[in-house]
């Protein structure tokens, strides 16, 4: 029974496809086009000598015009009269008519409605070997469900949530690791960059204690240095945030990967004040976290509208690829990056900046 219904649909979707060209007629003659297309040329022509009569129009631009419209008409007159093209109608019948012949064999083989599902437990046993990510999440996710307190099946969740930008996971998975580990700064600076980034990119206060504790265990941790200082940044302290991103610089060798975004986000303190002073962020801090959200995504927005009409403004670019990324918009934010790099191609000081910022964000 299922194939005749299968017949059925098919032969309706090859009628439907085939009606306008077995009832189409041959192409008929251009001339009625013609004939109307030097109608129209000539109203042109009339309605513009109308508006030199009001005063309208120029006289260089009616001239202007005149000559365009009557280029225009004498190309209609010279255009030859098109014949349909040979043997199109039977060519469409045979594409048409090859696609399910060709499909048809190959369904039978490998598409059968009655071949069975895939067992859940299946995919879950072959995840590994077939590279199914999701599955793979999955499998360990159902594994700390039984054993919360394995240590590394959390330490392998948590990248896995981080590079699909399942924040607010990511924050449960890194917890565990802090909880479950030896106090370190690396886990307790990846604690709090999670929470940012589920925040954001507004590094709130529980956010700001956890980057300190990594300080008091390692001074010199980059990554809790730099958010450390864009803290500062976001709150208006913008002198106490210069002094510690210019430390952080000092103490940062050339070719560090985090070099870029710091010299961008001194840059943009130099260029401006911080893009939230106090009063917002106290705004802010009275808000849902709809209206949060819609407040950040304005402001986003509104930087987008700034750089169309001045894209020559690397700390905005940057400032837009990070905001959007974070936003969870990857579309909006590769195609940030790509405008990015074309404002600055040639520019190898931007372009690093750009690309670094890309690297970080998932989206080069």
């Amino acid at each position: 029974m299922i194939w005749i219904v299968f017949a059925a649909m098919t032969a309706a979707v090859i009628g439907a496809l085939l009606w306008p060209v077995i009832k189409s007629k041959p192409a008929e003659s251009v001339a009625g086009r013609e004939s109307y297309d030097r109608a129209v040329f000539r109203d042109q022509l009339a309605e513009l000598d109308r508006d030199v009569e009001r005063g309208t129009i120029g006289p260089a631009e009616a001239e202007a015009a005149r000559n365009e419209i009557s280029r225009r008409l004498i190309a209609t007159a010279d255009e030859p009269v098109r014949k349909p093209v040979s043997g199109f109608a039977w060519a469409a019948i045979a594409a048409t008519l090859v696609v399910p012949l060709v499909a048809l064999p190959l369904y039978l083989k490998a598409g059968s409605p009655d071949l069975p599902d895939v067992p859940h437990a299946a995919r879950m046993a072959d995840a590994e070997k077939n590279g199914d990510m999701a599955a793979l999440i999955a499998k360990v996710e159902q594994h700390l469900e039984a054993s919360p307190d394995d240590l590394q099946g959390w330490q392998i969740l948590a990248p896995s949530y981080r590079r699909a930008m399942r924040w607010d996971d990511a924050v449960e998975a890194y917890r565990n690791i802090v909880r479950l580990s030896p106090p370190d700064a690396a886990n307790i600076s990846d604690y709090a960059e999670a929470q940012v980034m589920a925040n954001q990119g507004m590094v709130a206060a529980p956010a700001q204690a956890l980057f300190q504790q990594a300080l008091a265990l390692d001074p010199t941790f980059p990554k809790a240095r730099f958010y450390a200082a864009l803290a500062l940044k976001q709150e208006g302290k913008t002198a106490e945030a210069k002094a510690a991103f210019e430390a952080f610089l000092k103490d940062t060798p050339a070719d560090a990967p985090w070099r870029p975004m710091l010299l961008a986000e001194m840059q943009d303190m130099n260029a401006k004040p911080p893009a939230l002073d106090q009063q917002t962020m106290a705004n802010a801090s009275n808000m849902s976290a709809g209206d949060q959200q819609a407040m950040i995504r304005s402001m986003v927005d509104g930087l987008d509208q700034k750089l169309a009409a001045n894209p020559d403004n690397l700390d905005g670019w940057l400032r837009l690829i990070r905001a959007r990324a974070v936003l969870g918009d990857t579309d909006k934010a590769k195609a940030a990056y790509k405008k990015a790099l074309d404002q600055y191609a040639g520019n190898q000081d931007a372009l690093a900046q750009i690309s670094a910022l890309g690297r970080e964000m998932k989206i080069e």
